[in-house]
C-alpha cells in the first residue's frame, strides 16, 4: 500500500507519520486476519457506524484511523511510504464496515452487469434473492439496496461507477517502531471516549504476556477463552468442563499472589497500568512450574467436582468469584505456612480431591440464590465466603463447609 506522507513526529524509538491513502488502496491491502489483531476489542454493534454508507455517499470526511507498521525499520522516501504488512490500531470498527461497503459494491456491479432490471426490485425481493451472497460478506439488503438507488438516481451506464465512491483519500495515523507495550496504551487511550473496552478485555490486554503460559500447556481438554471472542456473560451460561476465562486466570493468579481476593474493576485497570503496579509479580510468581500447576489444579478440581456435583460444578468453577475466593485462600494458606506457591497449590488440590464432597457446593447454590440483591454485592458477599471458607478448609479448621455461617460474616 502506497501513501503520500504529510507529517511526521518521533516519539521515543518510534515514529508517527500523518499519511494520505486511497480508501481503495486500504481496504484491498487488508491482511485477512485484520481482525485478530490482540489489542482490538471485537466487533461491536453500533447503529452509527452502520451508517457509514451514508458518509461515503455524500462524501463526507470519515475521522483519521490508527495503523501500526509491522516493519520497524519503514522509512519515507520522497515524501511516500510503501507500507507492507500492518495492524489497525484504532478504527477497527469502521474498517470492518468499510470493508463491508466494498464487496457490497462488488456484488451490486457484478449483479448490475447481469441483471440491469435488479434496481427494480424491492428490499425485501433483495433479501430472499441475495440472502446467502449478502450473509457471505456479512452485508445486508439494506446496504445493498442503497447502493442501487444510489447507481440508479445518478443514471449511471457502466456499473463500475460505483467504485467511485471509494475512490478518495483517507488520513491516516501510521506508527512506526512501536514497542507492545505502548500498543496497548495507546489503544486504551484512544478509546477512552467510545464505547467502553470491557474491564475483562483491558485486564487480558495488560497481562497479555501471561497468555502464551496458559496456552503452552499440554493439558487434554484444558482451553483459554477470551473476553474479545466469548463474553463472560456468554461463558458463564455456556461453559463447559476444561474451559476457563482468560481474564478469571489472569484475578485469581493476582489472588493467590495478594492472599485476598482480587477484583476486576476500574481501579485494578489503573493499578495494573501505572508505574506503581508492582511487577515483580512475574518473576516471584509466574513461571512455568506454577502455572502448570495451576492448571493442573484447576483441571483436577473441575474433573473431581463435576463428577459429585455435575452442573452445579461447572457453574461454580466458571465464576470469577468462586476462582478469586478459592485461591485467594490457597495465597493466604502459602503465606501463612511458608509454602512455596506450588507447594500449596498441591496441598489445595489434594484436600479438595480427596473428599470434595466437603466443599458442599449445592447448599452454596442454595444460600447464594436466596440472598437478596437489593441488599448486597453478590459479587463481593460470594468471594468473601468462599474466601474465607477455603481457608479454613485448607488449614484444617473445618473438614465440612457449612455455608450460611460464612454467607452471614460476608454480607
Amino acid at each position: 500500500m502506497n501513501a503520500e506522507v504529510i507529517d511526521e513526529i518521533t516519539e521515543g524509538v518510534a515514529k508517527c507519520y500523518l499519511i494520505r491513502v486511497k480508501l481503495t488502496d486500504y481496504i484491498t491491502s487488508l491482511p485477512g486476519d485484520y481482525r485478530d489483531y490482540e489489542v482490538q476489542r471485537e466487533i461491536v454493534n453500533n447503529s452509527y457506524l452502520d451508517n457509514l454508507i451514508q458518509t461515503i455517499l455524500e462524501r463526507r470526511h470519515i475521522p483519521q484511523m490508527v495503523l501500526v507498521a509491522e516493519d520497524s525499520t519503514l522509512q519515507p522516501h520522497n515524501g511516500n511510504i510503501k507500507i507492507g504488512a500492518f495492524k489497525v490500531l484504532d478504527g477497527l470498527q469502521r474498517t470492518y464496515r468499510l470493508k463491508v461497503i466494498y464487496d457490497t459494491i462488488q456484488l451490486a456491479i457484478s449483479e448490475l452487469k447481469a441483471s440491469p432490471n435488479i434496481v427494480d426490485l424491492s428490499r425485501s425481493q433483495l433479501s430472499r434473492e441475495y440472502r446467502e451472497q449478502l450473509r457471505e460478506i456479512k452485508s445486508s439488503a439494506i446496504l445493498f439496496e442503497k447502493l442501487l438507488n444510489y447507481f440508479s438516481e445518478n443514471a449511471y451506464e457502466d456499473p463500475i461507477a460505483l467504485n467511485q465512491l471509494l475512490d478518495r483519500s483517507q488520513w491516516f495515523e501510521l506508527w512506526v517502531g512501536l514497542e507492545p507495550p505502548d500498543e496497548v496504551n495507546k489503544m486504551l487511550i484512544l478509546n477512552a471516549g467510545h464505547k467502553a473496552v470491557k474491564n475483562q478485555h483491558q485486564l487480558e490486554l495488560l497481562f497479555s504476556n501471561m497468555l502464551p503460559l496458559f496456552k503452552n500447556m499440554n493439558h487434554v481438554g484444558f482451553e483459554v477463552i477470551r473476553e474479545r471472542d466469548t463474553s463472560t456473560i456468554a461463558y458463564s451460561k455456556h461453559r463447559v468442563a476444561g474451559q476457563f476465562h482468560f481474564s478469571h486466570l489472569i484475578t485469581s493468579v493476582l489472588s493467590f499472589n495478594a492472599g485476598k481476593p482480587i477484583t476486576n474493576n476500574v481501579n485494578l485497570i489503573q493499578k495494573a497500568n501505572s508505574d506503581d503496579f508492582d511487577d515483580t509479580i512475574f518473576e516471584k510468581l509466574i513461571s512455568y512450574n506454577f502455572i502448570e500447576q495451576f492448571i493442573s489444579t484447576l483441571m483436577l478440581l473441575d474433573d473431581e467436582l463435576s463428577k459429585v456435583y455435575g452442573d452445579v460444578a461447572i457453574r461454580w468453577l466458571g465464576r470469577e468469584t468462586s476462582l478469586t475466593g478459592l485461591f485467594a485462600a490457597c495465597g493466604k494458606y502459602s503465606k501463612e505456612r511458608d509454602l512455596i506457591p506450588v507447594v500449596a497449590l498441591t496441598e489445595l488440590t489434594q484436600k479438595i480431591t480427596a473428599n470434595p464432597h466437603a466443599l458442599n457446593l449445592k447448599n452454596f447454590e442454595e444460600i447464594r440464590n436466596s440472598l437478596n440483591l437489593s441488599k448486597v454485592n453478590i459479587g463481593n458477599v460470594n468471594k468473601k465466603a468462599v474466601f474465607d471458607a477455603s481457608f479454613d478448609l485448607l488449614s484444617g479448621y473445618s473438614d465440612f463447609i457449612i455455608w450460611q455461617s460464612y454467607f452471614n460474616k460476608a454480607v
